[in-house]
């Protein structure tokens, strides 16, 4: 099993900027670079949007560079060796990539233009673009955990979460570009509650062992996860602890209805859904669901989770 190393931290309330020992402020006069998401469902490649948040950042008295980007290689390539202060303009999904960069990760401040904006929303950055900008301009940088991914050939970063059952199942079915396709989501969702049934795995949470038959399982990170389920409404993103999520959806009405709950974030509390903290969690599915870590549908096998302390640093409101 993965070290977990363990990060300070009082548990953040729901949907509320999240409070931790301030890194730097950047101030009027920053030097930024303002890197634009091709991909992001809020964007699509507009430039107009773009040049107006290079605009604002200028009003506040910032010096902006503009790139774009298509992919996580070009992502990559031009913001490991960055020092400077790195302004996103996109969804989630831009903030996955900065997480799993190869070399140097700096601070990050977000413009969010994505559909779920789950981070965003969590961390307390603005919706608006303007009150976005001026944020990233004056705000301060926060560490932030991540969950340390290993699986078959793969070792990544999430951020949000990690989940097995219906709700992966629906992800690894999704054939949109990014998340503003509705018709690919709702697609996507109707074939696999189709075929649906509960997924039996093996578990370790901190080194107890267990078998489980769960109709969807969540290992979060953040409160919010995916299209913008409530999934975790206490958790916080710098406490060193995940939130383990298990919806024991024996059948489809059972599951429709817990999900109904999940959605309205009224599951906490109700009999058929647990919640507990975890520090180390691995997670060994019947082949009946696929593991995912945000986004990234991982390959068939036991996946080993447990908290990467501070890794990013976000700008987000605090003194």
């Amino acid at each position: 099993m993965l070290d977990v190393a363990r990060s300070e931290g009082t548990a953040g309330q729901p949907l509320r900027a999240v409070q931790r020992a301030p890194r730097r402020r950047a101030g009027a006069g920053s030097n930024l670079l303002l890197v634009a998401n091709t991909n992001a469902s809020g964007l699509n490649g507009r430039r107009e949007t773009v040049d107006r948040a290079a605009s604002l950042l200028r009003s506040f008295g910032a010096f902006v560079e503009t790139r774009w980007t298509g992919s996580a290689g070009e992502l990559d390539a031009f913001v490991s060796e960055e020092e400077r202060r790195i302004v996103l303009i996109g969804g989630d999904g831009t903030l996955h990539a900065v997480a799993n960069i190869s070399g140097h990760k700096p601070e990050v401040a977000l413009l969010p233009r994505g559909r779920a904006n789950n981070m965003a929303r969590a961390l307390g950055v603005p919706l608006g673009l303007k009150a976005a900008a001026r944020l990233a301009v004056q705000g301060i940088a926060h560490p932030i955990d991540g969950i340390a991914v290993q699986a078959p050939g793969l070792t990544m970063t999430a951020l949000e979460g990690v989940s097995v059952g219906f709700h992966a199942q629906a992800r690894a079915l999704y054939r949109g570009v990014n998340s503003a396709d509705t018709a690919a989501g709702v697609a996507a969702a109707i074939r696999a509650f189709a075929h649906f049934v509960p997924v039996s795995l093996a578990l370790e949470v901190d080194g107890e062992s267990e078998l489980r038959r769960v109709g969807q399982l969540f290992v979060a990170n953040f409160p919010l996860f995916g299209p913008r389920l409530s999934v975790a409404p206490g958790a916080d993103p710098g406490d060193g602890v995940l939130e383990f999520v298990e919806l024991d959806a024996g059948n489809r009405a059972r599951l429709a209805r817990d999900l109904v709950l999940l959605k309205r974030g009224t599951h906490v509390g109700h009999g058929s859904v647990k919640i507990r903290p975890a520090r180390q969690v691995r997670l060994a599915p019947d082949g009946r669901s696929p593991v995912v870590a945000d986004t990234t549908v991982l390959s068939p096998g036991p996946v080993e989770l447990a908290i990467r302390p501070r890794a990013v640093q976000i700008v987000g409101p605090g003194r």
